[in-house]
This record gives structure tokens, sequence and C-alpha cells, in this order.
């Protein structure tokens, strides 16, 4: 009884509505590690109580008593998940993945996890295969040789379940009496055809399934992007069988990249037009079709300063300089190549520049053009003007 009360309130604070996860994760802090409260504690608050304690603003309060008022509610779904063996897995819990929490950090770290399987697959070893929906036939046969070597070392495949690539790595997986956590783009609740495909994987322990998403929420595309996130963040390796220049796999990458984690992606045959050999110029590891890493393709690295030196973005030009180095032509130089967002240039060239450095550059440089997007893009002006650096 004491379960289903905790697992409906770490229910209700998880999807406290329009909460980012971090503020979320903070209030956890704060109830649990700073103030010691339970949360049946916490909602026996009233307002004022949790004004003076927490200093929440106006629409904390009510959406927090909103959530309150809905407790009874939740209670319904918390029993449902108990007796369909579901488990909920809180942030807080020893049970939580690990590699989630060191990869995604505070601020990026779902609240809960909804599964059902063996949980002790969240805490080994775990490889994500990614790539297009459309994925052409070498990138499918590269995601079979890499699943079926991962399957034989141990490895826990991390699928997104979508067809392509990510159905592709759980098929060959299984195939080969590997393990595998498929990460779902909508609530657990709603997954019964596949919940009963996989059934006898999850109850031998091959499989299991998790949500980050409230449990009764239906398949949505903002759940699909969203969900990229937590295949990239539970895994210890990244392959990238195909991508293209924009969408999910695109993002992952270089939001992996970003994170300096290693990316490691498939090298495209010449007549092959996917942007593979994009994601290489920035910084991923190129392999070749059994995933080892190709040395000879692999680009040297050309950083020559360290970000002590490159300090706030109105800093006079000579700041933009470094020796035997002209950063303006670079950029000028990439740009010319096509549309790239500030972060995209930082890996292409290996700067160790902070994002606000980079884009205060690109806006004042009259050479460059700026596509408006979130996020914005950066490609060169058609009429090239004397140096920015020349005329300080």
């Amino acid at each position: 009884m004491a379960e289903l009360s905790e697992n409906t309130y770490w229910i209700a604070i998880a999807h406290l509505p329009r909460w980012q996860t971090e503020r979320i994760n903070n209030l956890v802090v704060q109830v649990i590690h700073e103030h010691k409260l339970s949360w049946a504690d916490f909602f026996a608050l009233d307002k004022q109580q949790q004004l003076k304690i927490f200093a929440f603003n106006e629409k904390e309060l009510t959406d927090i008593e909103s959530v309150k008022n809905d407790l009874p509610r939740l209670s319904f779904i918390a029993e449902q998940l108990q007796n369909e063996g579901f488990q909920i897995i809180p942030i807080n819990s020893p049970d939580y993945p690990r590699v989630l929490k060191e990869n995604l950090k505070t601020k990026s770290s779902p609240t809960v996890l909804y599964i059902k399987g063996r949980k002790g697959l969240l805490q080994e070893n775990a490889v994500a295969i990614v790539g297009s929906r459309n994925a052409g036939e070498l990138a499918l046969r590269f995601t079979d040789i890499v699943a079926r070597k991962c399957a034989a070392d141990q490895k826990v495949i991390v699928s997104g379940f979508a067809k392509g690539v990510d159905k592709q790595a759980l098929d060959s997986a299984l195939a080969a009496n590997g393990k595998s956590i498929i990460v779902l783009p909508q609530g657990i609740l709603t997954f019964r055809s596949g919940l009963k495909q996989y059934y006898e994987q999850i109850v031998n322990g091959g499989v299991l399934v998790l949500s980050t998403f409230f449990p009764q929420a239906g398949w949505d595309v903002g759940f699909a992007m969203a969900r990229n996130v937590y295949i990239y963040g539970l895994a210890n390796e990244i392959y990238v069988a195909e991508s293209d220049a924009k969408g999910g796999t695109w993002e992952g990458a270089m939001e992996g990249l970003k994170r300096h984690r290693s990316i490691y992606v498939r090298l495209p045959e010449a007549k092959e037009k996917n942007a593979n050999l994009k994601l290489v110029e920035f910084g991923a590891l190129p392999v070749g079709m059994s995933g080892e890493i190709e040395q000879a393709k692999m680009k040297p690295d050309n950083t020559l300063f360290q970000s002590s030196q490159l300090s706030v973005a109105n800093e006079p030009a000579q700041k933009y300089k470094a020796e035997n180095r002209d950063i303006e032509k670079e950029i000028l130089e990439l740009l010319a190549q096509g549309a790239y967002t500030s972060q995209e240039i930082i890996l292409a060239l290996k700067l160790d520049w902070e994002s606000r450095m980079i884009t205060a550059f690109l806006k004042k440089n009259t050479n460059v053009k700026v596509i408006a997007g979130k996020p914005s893009r950066y490609t060169i002006n058609e009429i090239i003007t004397p140096s920015l650096f020349d005329e300080l």
C-alpha cells in the first residue's frame, strides 16, 4: 500500500504541467534531500507553507494544487500499473540507470521511468544503433552486423522501435539471442500490441520496455523526438548507420558530439546520399561495416588553443585570432559549403569556443547571412566585404 501511494506521488510530480525536467528534478532535490520530506509530507503542506519553504511563484503553486486535486485519478493509474506488472523507477532510486544520469545530468534526466521487464538490463553495457526510418540496404546490413556482434559480446541494444534501423537493430539482437531495451515514444500502457509481441522475451529477461511519458499518453511526434535523447542517454556506445542532415538521428548525433561523447559513424560508399561524412567532419569516428574504426580516414585534431584564451563575445577582434590560424577565413570557407548552426561550426572547426562567442562573431560579420530558425543557421553572403578584423 505504501509503495502504491509513493508511486502515485511520483506520477504527479513527474508530469507537473508545463514544468521543465530540470525544474522538476530540482524540486525532487529540495523536497527529498534538502528538507528530508516524504511526498506525503510535501502534499500535506498548505499553500503558505509551500510558499515559505520553497519560494514557489503563483503558477507553480497553482500547478501543484492542480496535481494534488488529481491524486485520486493518478492513484487508479498507479494501481493499474502495479496490477499489470509494470514498475516505476524514480530518479533517486538505486535501480535508476547510472549511465542515463551521467549522460543527461539533472537538466535532462527523466524524473521517472516506467518499465516492464528485468530492470537489471538498465545497469548493463548498452549500445544504440541509430539511423533513418528509410535507411538503405547498406545501413541495414551494417546494423545487423553490429547488433549481432554486440549480442555476442553480451551488450544490450537500445532501440527506439521505429521502422528502419531501430527495428533492424532490435530484431538482429534478439535473433542472436541478445538483449534489448525498447524506448517508447508513448505511454507504456498504450503499447499493448508490442507487449504482447515480445511477451516471451520480456518474461525471460531479454527485453525491457521503457517509457518516460505519462502512462496513458498515445504516440506523438514530439515524444518521438524527445525519446531520441533517452536512447542516446542510455547507451555507452552510439553507432550511426545512416543520417540525413536534419532530423532525429542528426540532432542526436550532434548533441552527443557537443557533450564530447564518442559517436561512431558508418563510412558510406560513393553512391550513397546521406550526411554520414558530414558527421565525421564534425568529429564523429568513422567505422567500417563491422563497426571497427577506420584510423586512416580520421582527421588529426587541429585544436590550437584553450578556452581560457577566449572569453566574452564582445572583446576586441584579436581575441578571435590564434597563432598560425586564421579563424575568420576558416569559418567563411566552411559557410561557403552550406548552412550551419553555431554549434556545428564549433564542432567542424574544433574550436574551443562557447556558442555565444561564435554567435556574436557571426552576427557582426557582414559576410555572414543568418537563416532564421530554431536554431538559427548561418551561411555565406554572395558579396564578400573586407574583413571585420581589418577594420579594428
